[in-house]
């Protein structure tokens, strides 16, 4: 899920390449000029302007800035000996622990943290929430921790994965177990939940953990966690997933009323979820992905889709009109922005929004997304 930000314009879009060690020195020694087919070499090259996910990706991402390559050395070949009056490689070992307990995924906080609130807006709070938050974010931090171990190369990186992995799994499985006992209709969610998360872990052991298909996988669970906590607000009632005879007398409404109990959850669900899918191309489009005109045409069309589709319940009754409105406005900025953004690179050579800055824009628009859910 995490990308990185390409040099130079160009035609050919690689997410990533196997065939290959990370560690092989020629695969980040090999540039390929854009449009020349005699640098292409053997299987496994790739183009300059993009390379094989390592620790200079992560470091990109959360500073905002480019590795210097000495430090970018210094990860690739897991130096531990700096060279004398240097302190590069002690910065680059010390950034690459941190990396391994958090993650630099600037839009993960808001894609962990808004699809609760919006179980509790619709249900209401349950006290059960103050394990089974905790709990969820655990287990993102699990498969975070899990994803980085899974793509080490170097017993050294492996070893630097291991104490979160082993303690974010602990705490998630305890809170977890603790959770259940208390709430034991929460198993129900698994018949859901395990798919997209057997795609997100067999994605990560591939190391394509930045695949389009393992960013939708774990957005859609995310999602997923705005009809589990109305679930905790309406005490598990409703029946299998909202399926029930009394799913239509719980708390919630549609603007005409029509749409009530676990009806109008599950529309907001999955709008809530048409949301955190639509971002993962939008994002990519912008900086893994750059010039990938197809996965543009591709985000364009879905938030243009959900935007017409927003606008005609709206236009019956069954959605407030902000919230078509705001549809509306995420279908237009899925395709302006992002030619914005090639065309300054192709004249300027620079990219005008960066990760951080592209993170914080869609916390605005999380926000927008409950105001505009609640506002009837």
């Amino acid at each position: 899920m995490t990308q990185q930000r390409p040099s130079d314009p160009a035609d050919r879009h690689i997410e990533y390449v196997s065939g290959q060690p990370e560690d092989d020195p020629v695969s980040t020694a090999t540039p390929m000029a854009p449009g020349n087919s005699a640098g292409r070499g053997p299987r496994g090259a790739i183009p300059h302007q993009q390379s094989r996910p390592g620790p200079e990706d992560d470091l990109l991402l959360a500073t905002g800035e480019p590795v210097r390559p000495s430090s970018t050395r210094a990860a690739r070949t897991g130096a531990t000996h700096p060279r004398p009056g240097s302190s590069a490689t002690g910065a680059s070992a010390s950034r690459s622990n941190h990396g391994a307990w958090l993650p630099n995924q600037h839009g993960a906080s808001y894609m962990l943290l808004l699809p609760p609130i919006v179980g509790w807006i619709v249900g209401g709070f349950s006290w059960v929430n103050l394990l089974f938050v905790p709990a969820w974010l655990g287990a993102y931090l699990t498969y975070w921790a899990w994803s980085q171990w899974a793509r080490a190369r170097s017993p050294r990186r492996r070893a630097l994965a291991l104490p979160p992995l082993v303690i974010y799994t602990s705490w998630t499985a305890l809170l977890g177990v603790i959770t259940l006992s208390v709430a034991p209709y929460l198993l129900q969610w698994a018949v859901p939940l395990a798919p997209l998360f057997g795609i997100a872990l067999w994605e990560a052991w591939r190391g394509r953990e930045r695949s389009l298909l393992s960013g939708l996988a774990a957005t859609a669970a995310a999602s997923l966690v705005s009809a589990i906590t109305y679930s905790l607000g309406v005490g598990g009632r409703g029946g299998f997933l909202g399926l029930g005879a009394d799913a239509a007398s719980l708390p919630g409404s549609s603007p005409n009323g029509l749409l009530t109990g676990w009806a109008w959850m599950w529309l907001v669900t999955a709008l809530t979820a048409a949301y955190f899918c639509g971002t993962v191309p939008y994002i990519k489009s912008m900086i893994r992905e750059r010039f990938n005109r197809p996965l543009l045409a591709g985000a364009v069309a879905w938030h243009a889709l959900v935007a017409g589709t927003t606008v005609w319940l709206a236009g019956g009754g069954w959605l407030p009109w902000a919230h078509a409105a705001l549809w509306v406005v995420l279908a237009a900025r899925s395709l302006i922005i992002p030619l914005r953004q090639w065309r300054l690179v192709r004249a300027h050579h620079r990219t005008p929004l960066r990760p951080r800055t592209l993170g914080i824009t869609e916390i605005v628009f999380c926000l927008l997304f409950l105001a505009t859910i609640a506002i009837h």
